[in-house]
């Protein structure tokens, strides 16, 4: 399967490429260019393989930033927390009319606390929420909600 999604990623990636900048598309050789592959073995890498596979299937996909900011108050420099909730997922999402969250985790990584309180209020309010700790797994995922419940309604 990790052969089939990263082949299936490049492909996206250049449609994604010829319908929105066609005359790059075609200056950089078309569908023989060569365009970065694809991982799922990092956060980052995973992330943004779900981010782009989402926004090049007509979803809208946003990578989110729970990091606060280091800043100069009264001459010393501190650590200031960020405007966002405590758990918020890495990724939130808009795939046909729904809210996805996803947190990534890799290896041995575990969900915190706050993160599972984030999972229960994202899934209250009519949400969807997903821990992902690889493509072929969130694909098999996306199509259990997405594709396949759109085939059999």
């Amino acid at each position: 399967m990790k052969e089939l999604w990263e082949n299936m990623m490049k492909q996206l990636k250049l449609e994604h490429l010829r319908a929105t900048a066609p005359g790059f598309f075609e200056a950089s050789g078309g569908y023989t260019m060569q365009v970065k592959p694809y991982t799922d073995k990092t956060s980052n890498g995973l992330a943004k393989a779900i981010i782009d596979f989402i926004n090049f299937n007509g979803g809208d996909a946003n990578r989110i930033n729970t990091t606060g900011t280091m800043r100069k108050i009264k001459g010393e420099m501190k650590w200031t927390h960020g405007g966002t909730r405590r758990g918020t997922a890495d990724v939130h999402a808009i795939v046909n009319g729904r809210h996805v969250s996803i947190e990534i985790k890799i290896g041995n990584d575990k969900a915190s606390e706050h993160q599972l309180k984030e999972k229960a209020r994202v899934e209250r309010a009519g949400g969807l929420y997903l821990i992902a700790r690889d493509m072929p797994s969130f694909l098999t995922w996306y199509d259990s909600i997405f594709v396949n419940a759109a085939t059999t309604k």
